[in-house]
């Protein structure tokens, strides 16, 4: 399944760094947020306790709650990275919050 996820990232960065070098498209900038999604996921599979999880139906919420929380940490510092270092906006800093709160329930999740 991860490799899945990771052709999906890939396809999805490359063209979203075509759009942004070759058409100076902000479809290009907003395309980063899904491969970056996807990218995670397929890091996520690439695990041995996160397959294991997935595998076992009784461990299977545990998967989902992990990949919710990591996906979201992603996201969430991915547009604090775009808002503050990419369009300039400071504004973009209160997107750490929303990753701190992640990483602290994926740390929690994992024990």
């Amino acid at each position: 399944m991860n490799i899945v996820f990771l052709v999906i990232g890939i396809i999805l960065s490359t063209a979203s760094k075509w759009l942004q070098i070759e058409g100076q498209s902000e479809v290009g900038d907003f395309l980063v947020f899904p491969a970056a999604f996807f990218l995670a996921l397929a890091l996520l599979f690439s695990f041995p306790f996160f397959k294991e999880w997935w595998d076992d139906p009784s461990l299977r919420p545990k998967a989902y709650r992990f990949a919710g929380l990591a996906a979201g940490g992603v996201l969430s510092f991915q547009l604090f990275a775009w808002l503050l270092f990419g369009q300039g906006e400071w504004i973009g800093s209160t997107f750490l919050i929303p990753f701190l709160i992640c990483l602290y329930f994926v740390i929690r999740t994992f024990k």
